[in-house]
């Protein structure tokens, strides 16, 4: 796969790019969600409300590219735990993640388990662009196993089961 050139980067926060490649390395996530047959694919960063103001950053450097969510501290219920306030940074348009990929091809992650899975969440995305309208869901359900072994590989903590 040679250099990709649909996005634009537009640095606007003036964040150090590298920075910005560990930052993602480590936070990150190069995923996809699947519901009916169709993938909506996407980059999303995660922090809690105190660290609320590196995603509005990440946002700007990325030319606002996608949205943040805010989310309110949650207290348990009988289906799920207390939920801490957060922000999160999301890029799910098909031609604002050509902006995510431009960077990442300029700027590459360092972490192996985190370079393979970006290497074949990315190989969906150009699918997906490359063919908006007549994607091969085969080669995409292939892709996602494989994204899906490689997220899993890439997790710092796993949870082991006794």
């Amino acid at each position: 796969m040679g250099t990709f050139s649909r996005g634009t980067l537009q640095n606007m926060a003036n964040l150090d790019p590298w920075y910005v490649t560990g930052f993602c390395d480590g936070e990150a996530a190069f995923t996809y969600s699947r519901a009916r047959g169709s993938f909506n694919i996407y980059f999303g960063i995660k922090q809690r409300e105190d660290n609320q103001q590196i995603i509005d950053d990440l946002w700007e450097y990325f030319g606002y590219a996608g949205a943040v969510y805010r989310n309110k501290e949650s207290a348990s219920t009988k289906n799920s735990g207390f939920t801490n306030a957060s922000a999160y940074f999301r890029v799910s348009r098909i031609d604002e993640l050509a902006v995510i990929i431009s960077h990442f091809d300029k700027y590459p992650l360092q972490s192996q388990k985190k370079s393979e899975a970006y290497k074949i969440w990315r190989e969906m995305v150009i699918h997906k662009l490359e063919n908006y309208r007549n994607a091969d869901y085969d080669k995409l359900r292939m892709l996602a196993e494989r994204l899906s072994r490689a997220n899993l590989k890439s997790r710092a903590f796993k949870v082991h089961s006794k």
